[in-house]
C-alpha cells in the first residue's frame, strides 16, 4: 500500500521543487537581465523594441555591459542575429537622427564603453554629437563618472570641456 503512494508523492515533490527552483532563478535575475531578455524577445519576433526598453539596454556599469556584449558570443542564442550591433545603433540614432534628448546621456554612457571591434562606430557617433552641439556635450559630461574613461575623456580634453 505504501508503494502506491510513494510514486505520486515523489512526482509531486519534484514538481514543487521545480517550481521553487524556477522562482529562485527569476528572483536572482537582475532588472537589467530582465530588460535585456524582454528586448531580445521583441528583437527575435521582429517587433520594434519600445523606447523605454531600448534606453534601459544602456549598461550602468561594466557588469551590465558584459551581459549586453555577451549577446555577441558564439554560445549565445543572439550571436547570429546582430542584436548587439543593431540595438546599439538604434540607441545612438535616437540622438543623432531622431533628436530624442531622453537618449542623449544614455548614449554618452554607452559610448564610454567603446572598445575593440565596435569602438569606431561609437566614436563616429560621439564626434557627430559633439559636432551637433559642442556646448551641450561639454555641459552633459560635467561631473559624470564616465568622463574619466576614453573615448569621452579624450574628446573632453580635445574640446577643452571644463
Amino acid at each position: 500500500m505504501n508503494n502506491i503512494f510513494t510514486l505520486p508523492l515523489l512526482i509531486f515533490c519534484l514538481f514543487v521543487y521545480s517550481i521553487n527552483t524556477n522562482e529562485l532563478n527569476n528572483q536572482n535575475e537582475t532588472a537589467y537581465e530582465k530588460n535585456l531578455n524582454i528586448a531580445t524577445e521583441y528583437f527575435l519576433s521582429k517587433q520594434d523594441i519600445p523606447l523605454d526598453i531600448l534606453v534601459r539596454l544602456v549598461p550602468k556599469d561594466y557588469l551590465e555591459f558584459e551581459l549586453y556584449y555577451r549577446t555577441t558570443y558564439p554560445d549565445h542564442k543572439m550571436t547570429e542575429t546582430g542584436f548587439f550591433h543593431e540595438t546599439t545603433q538604434l540607441i545612438l540614432e535616437q540622438v543623432t537622427s531622431e533628436k530624442n534628448n531622453d537618449f542623449y546621456l544614455p548614449s554618452l554612457k554607452l559610448i564610454s564603453f567603446a572598445d575593440g571591434e565596435f569602438a569606431e562606430g561609437f566614436i563616429e557617433h560621439l564626434e557627430l554629437l559633439i559636432e551637433m552641439d559642442k556646448e551641450k556635450f561639454c555641459n552633459s559630461i560635467n561631473g559624470k563618472e564616465y568622463v574619466k574613461h576614453n573615448p569621452i575623456k579624450y574628446y573632453s580634453e580635445l574640446n577643452k570641456c571644463d
